[in-house]
């Protein structure tokens, strides 16, 4: 790992609000020694029942140890552990073996298409496991061209003005996000997203082309899901919450009632949100007008913080990490 980070107070504390490039790297390299202790294991069980040959383990093993990967290697790894949890050893030898061919991240930002769900196994991986929510399934599609480039255009305006107006968040981003993955939302029935992320998929973000948003709506969404992949990371073997996950409160962002953890998520959302609108609105990188409707954004994201904190202090049994993020977010508001 390229940098320590301690999980207690201090100027390198792991659980700091700030963003924080090389602490990203601490927690990429952490995800990764978290994977190839579980493939380590999950190999020695395997031996007995299907073949297992040494070398491509070692080597993939070696490659982990050295790069990030792709976001689609930490989805294989988990169809390899349900694969396994089904006794389904054909499967579980195909995704061992593909697995084991997963190559490091070519290295920056990608922006990539959804592919066919009937066609393209990464993409059907993609889907699943950003469509988990059985109570809202989400619509996912190939992107039309049209919105697709329009989106790109946006994101990469987005990027400039966080390269511009706030160093420290664009570096993070760039650090957190390997993927950016524009999808359509085709499917009557299916609830509608802008953007989308999950724990599984360990650097990537799903953003929805058919809800159009301009440089500022984009840079919000990187600001939001890269925000929920930053606490996947810094909690990757604990929950956030004792909570029991079947409690429904009201949530901050969603007009549906939410699980605790997804509040809680929600909350620090808003508080990453308004840090980076709050930077842009100080900066000189947007008109007069557009400087109007960004503090206007900045109140509404403190606004919803409070909301979500008032949910959060009557109702949440915090674990100690799960404590530490959140005081960290609400030192920021409140000195910012």
């Amino acid at each position: 790992m390229s940098a320590s980070f301690t999980e207690t107070g201090g100027s390198s504390s792991l659980y700091d609000f700030e963003p924080d490039a090389e602490r990203v790297r601490f927690l990429d390299a952490r995800m990764r020694g978290r994977l190839d202790e579980s493939l380590r294991y999950l190999v020695e069980q395997l031996e007995a029942h299907i073949p297992v040959e040494a070398e491509p383990v070692a080597a993939f093993l070696a490659r982990l140890g050295s790069a990030s990967f792709p976001p689609v290697t930490f989805a294989i790894y988990s169809d390899l552990v349900f694969a396994i949890d089904r006794d389904d050893l054909r499967e579980a030898q195909r995704l061992l073996d593909l697995l084991l061919g997963q190559r490091p991240h070519a290295g920056g930002l990608r922006i990539l298409e959804l592919g066919d769900r009937a066609t393209d196994e990464n993409a059907d991986r993609y889907a699943r496991y950003i469509d988990t929510d059985r109570e809202l399934p989400l619509a996912m599609s190939p992107p039309p061209r049209r919105p697709a480039s329009y989106c790109r255009d946006t994101i990469e305006e987005a990027l400039a003005l966080l390269d511009a107006e706030d160093a420290e968040l664009s570096a993070e981003i760039r650090e957190l996000l390997r993927e950016i993955i524009l999808c359509g939302d085709a499917g009557p029935g299916r609830f509608s997203f802008g953007g989308a992320s999950n724990f599984m998929l360990w650097g990537a973000i799903l953003v929805n082309v058919n809800k159009p948003k301009d440089g500022i709506g984009m840079l919000q969404t990187l600001a939001h899901e890269s925000a929920h992949n930053l606490l996947f990371g810094l909690c990757p073997d604990q929950p956030l919450l004792n909570n029991d996950p079947g409690e429904r409160y009201p949530s901050p962002l969603r007009a549906d009632p939410r699980p605790l953890e997804g509040i809680y998520h929600a909350t620090f959302v808003c508080a990453r949100m308004h840090r980076a609108l709050r930077r842009l609105a100080q900066g000189r990188g947007i008109s007069s007008g557009q400087k109007v409707e960004v503090e206007k954004a900045v109140e509404r994201n403190a606004k919803a913080f409070a909301s979500g904190m008032t949910t959060l202090d009557e109702n949440a049994d915090f674990t100690e990490p799960g404590r530490a993020i959140i005081e960290s977010a609400r030192a920021y508001m409140v000195s910012g």
